[in-house]
């Protein structure tokens, strides 16, 4: 029996869009491009999911291999980013009823430790029961530790938890654990009908 409903983040409840971002500071597509593969494509990114590194750590070595006049967007970019970083509204009216019907709820997600800053723009959030963030446990999806330190930290049983991720491999490695779940596109429906095939108490 499904009593706890676990969403991701990312291209969830937000739209983390790395060239929207760069888009705010220049215009060439050259440079865009160097941005993107530079800041947001390394292996440095994911240190930052995994706490192992912050945004202000970044900084030196990413404008090190990058020209001067793209010091100050580095700069900005991972100072800044999640400035402009969308928060969707479409899944509000599911997560509200969702606590309505006495579900509990919980985010479950990659996501660097400058996130809690962010947290309070996401009015879905109201509803939560908690929030696991990548970073402070130093794993990161779909790594199985990150979800059995986040079954162990609110005492929830994977058969009980039904999860929604944008990432087909995060939620295979729930499956794989025992918690359902759902690949999100971008759409409420189809997971409203998943979550009430689930046996989850939802209006058509």
């Amino acid at each position: 029996m499904i009593k706890n409903i676990v969403f991701d983040m990312g291209q969830v409840f937000v739209d983390f869009n790395p060239d929207y971002f760069i888009g705010h500071y220049v215009t060439d597509r050259e440079d865009a491009l160097l941005l993107r593969t530079e800041l947001f494509g390394k292996s440095e990114w994911v240190e930052m999911d995994l706490g192992t590194m912050t945004e202000e750590d970044l900084v030196q070595p990413v404008c090190a291999r990058l020209p001067e006049r793209l010091h100050f967007a580095v700069k900005e970019l991972l100072l800044h980013w999640q400035d402009y970083m969308k928060v969707f509204h479409n899944l509000d009216p599911l997560v509200a009823e969702l606590k309505q019907n006495g579900y509990s709820l919980y985010l479950l997600s990659n996501a660097s430790v400058s996130i809690h800053k962010f947290t309070k723009k996401i009015m879905a959030l109201q509803y939560f029961d908690g929030t696991f963030f990548s970073a402070d446990v130093h794993y990161i999806k779909p790594d199985p530790n990150i979800y059995r330190l986040f079954f162990e930290k609110f005492s929830l049983r994977p058969e009980e938890c039904f999860f929604t991720d944008d990432r087909a491999d995060n939620v295979e490695a729930g499956r794989r654990l025992g918690m359902e779940g759902f690949v999100y596109k971008g759409e409420e429906q189809p997971l409203r009908d998943t979550l009430r095939r689930a046996g989850v108490s939802l209006k058509p």
